[in-house]
């Protein structure tokens, strides 16, 4: 999907990006114990970088997850995610808490879902996005619908587009090509 410039001047206003887990960071696959426990989960690992480039650049990350899964929280914690609350349903709750105590306007505010959970969360964030690989009514709710399908860098290439429209990005890369 094209990036227009009504979605950069958006993200210029970015400070807070907060993503769904399963179907966004994840494949949206589970894999299950014969017990019941959550035996592992898949992640990415050019999302887990987004999370130090984000760190690096001063935008803030905050998982909402419907499902509650130690493993995302161990994987989010160990990234240094800085906010990681599973079990969430009703996600625009908990996202009006994290933008009243953080100080932040809705307009300063990204979210990324893919399924129906997440349209209250979006409806109330400045600037949304889907995976490409999103149910239909999320896809035509959002501002940008990535190229990039659940589970394979979905929060990198958001990361990076809000990273570019602050002029971030490039400071950013120099360190590494320079």
């Amino acid at each position: 999907m094209e990036i227009t410039q009504k979605i950069i001047e958006k993200a210029k206003k970015i400070k807070l990006l907060v993503s769904d887990v399963d179907g966004v960071l994840t494949q949206g696959e589970l894999y299950f114990n014969s017990d019941g426990t959550e035996s592992f989960g898949k992640f990415n690992i050019y999302d887990g970088f987004a999370v130090t480039m984000s760190n690096e650049c001063n935008l803030k990350i905050a998982i909402i997850s419907g499902r509650q899964s130690l493993c995302s929280e161990a994987r989010n914690r160990l990234l240094g995610v800085d906010e990681v609350h599973t079990g969430v349903l009703h996600k625009k709750h908990k996202l009006e808490e994290i933008i009243k105590r953080l100080k932040l306007s809705h307009d300063e505010v990204a979210y990324i879902g893919d399924d129906l959970i997440d349209l209250p969360a979006i409806k109330i964030s400045g600037l949304s996005f889907a995976p490409s690989t999103a149910v239909e009514e999320v896809k035509q709710r959002v501002d940008h619908i990535t190229n990039t399908k659940c589970g394979e860098g979905v929060l990198r290439e958001v990361v990076e587009l809000i990273l570019k429209s602050q002029d971030k990005y490039n400071n950013f890369l120099n360190q590494y090509i320079e």
